[in-house]
């Protein structure tokens, strides 16, 4: 859908990309919602960063998919 929004899972600071990406945060409820387009941009020029680190170092990860992983789980929780 275009109107999905991602979160950045940041391997190399091993927590989610916070609004506007300032910074980093290891709160779910705090991360940054950016449009498709944004993440994937984001995710493409932080591509370098991969080889430095030996892992792909930013992730896209849809929110709607998250919650139904969590929505899920055992006891049920969500993000949104």
């Amino acid at each position: 859908m275009a109107d999905d929004r991602y979160l950045i899972w940041s391997n190399e600071h091993r927590a989610w990309w916070r609004p506007g990406g300032y910074g980093y945060t290891a709160v779910l409820l705090e991360a940054g919602r950016y449009s498709r387009e944004k993440a994937l941009h984001i995710c493409r020029d932080a591509l370098p960063t991969a080889l430095h680190i030996g892992m792909i170092s930013e992730i896209p990860v849809r929110e709607s998919d998250l919650d139904e992983v969590l929505r899920n789980a055992p006891g049920g929780l969500t993000i949104t």
